[in-house]
């Protein structure tokens, strides 16, 4: 312990002053691992965030899905029933037609044998006066005139039987036509409400858009203008100062930035145009993507040269799934951060 004592003791002013810088150093170098780390925490939770987006699409796919195979299963039922019933009403008709045919025969039978029967008796009687043949001729006359009377009453019969079956068929046939209308007029309804709500959504969110966009716009020119007073405040405090230098990086996370203030005054910051002119000479396949490999050539280009260091952290920053690739997008949100 006193040989370390008498050690500090001897230590020299530069030494205290170099270890100072060196702890400063390190404090910064802190600093800017503490605001990568939580600029990929925030990237972290967006991902996550657009995953149970993505998910809940999924599910709502899903249930569309079940509701339209549902839907169909209805619909193929409600078919089945409809064909199942027509077919009854078929074999109705076809049991009511051998029905009338067996009464018709019957008749006719009937009537042979009734005629027969006459023809006997005629046989019978014709030795018989005159006075019981006018007798019965008279009856033989009634006789055919009600049976013909009953064969055109159960013709009458039979035809209103058909025409009855074929109305109900077509009360039948109108009142599914107008079922099936109204379904289609409330589903049609629903599709128009669900579109126009749509559209005053998507309308909503063009409007949100625009917003933001201006907004973006006034902070940019707000972030220019803060920009180019505190290059007036530096320049004026290196004209008054002389021997007092600015240390770079200081606050920020940026290496550009850093080195834009530790670099010597230039004509001008470069403008977007300038970025993405000297980020099409990078881009040789005009993919709007440079390589990792390009970064340092491309700074230099922009008037700000990286460290090792400054190259190494804007890599981090600017290819967090180590790709090896740059967008254009990207790379200028991270110039004008």
């Amino acid at each position: 312990m006193s040989a370390y004592l008498e050690a500090s003791a001897g230590l020299r002013p530069d030494d205290d002053e170099e270890m100072a810088t060196n702890i400063l150093l390190e404090r910064r170098a802190r600093r800017i691992a503490e605001d990568d780390a939580l600029r990929l925490y925030n990237r972290v939770r967006q991902l996550e965030k657009e995953e149970e987006k993505a998910s809940k699409r999924i599910q709502d796919t899903k249930k569309k899905a079940k509701e339209i195979v549902k839907l169909r299963e209805r619909n193929e039922l409600v078919k089945q029933e409809k064909e199942l019933r027509l077919r009854q009403l078929q074999e109705l008709i076809e049991l009511q037609k051998i029905e009338n045919a067996r009464l018709k025969e019957e008749a006719q039978r009937n009537k042979i044998e009734q005629e027969n029967k006459i023809f006997a008796e005629k046989i019978s009687v014709v030795q018989q006066t005159k006075e019981e043949k006018a007798e019965y001729e008279r009856m033989l006359a009634e006789s055919k005139l009600i049976s013909r009377k009953e064969a055109l009453e159960q013709k009458e019969f039979v035809r209103k039987q058909q025409e009855d079956a074929r109305r109900r068929l077509e009360q039948f046939k109108i009142s599914r036509l107008q079922m099936a209308q109204d379904e289609y007029e409330r589903r049609l309804k629903e599709e128009v409400e669900a579109k126009l709500q749509k559209e005053r959504e998507i309308e909503r969110l063009a409007q949100l858009e625009l917003e933001l966009i201006s907004r973006l716009r006034n902070k940019q020119t707000e972030q220019q203008k803060a920009f180019k007073q505190l290059e007036a405040v530096l320049s004026l405090g290196s004209n008054n100062g002389g021997g007092s230098s600015r240390q770079p990086g200081k606050g920020s996370s940026n290496p550009a930035a850093a080195s834009a203030s530790s670099a010597p005054p230039q004509s001008g910051e470069p403008t977007e145009e300038d970025v993405a002119r000297a980020f099409s000479v990078y881009d040789r396949d005009g993919t709007g993507e440079v390589s990792v490999l390009d970064l340092q050539g491309l700074m230099r280009d922009l008037r700000v040269p990286l460290s090792a260091v400054q190259l190494s952290q804007a890599i981090s920053q600017l290819d967090p799934k180590q790709q090896g690739k740059i967008s254009f997008g990207e790379f200028l949100l991270w110039w004008k951060g």
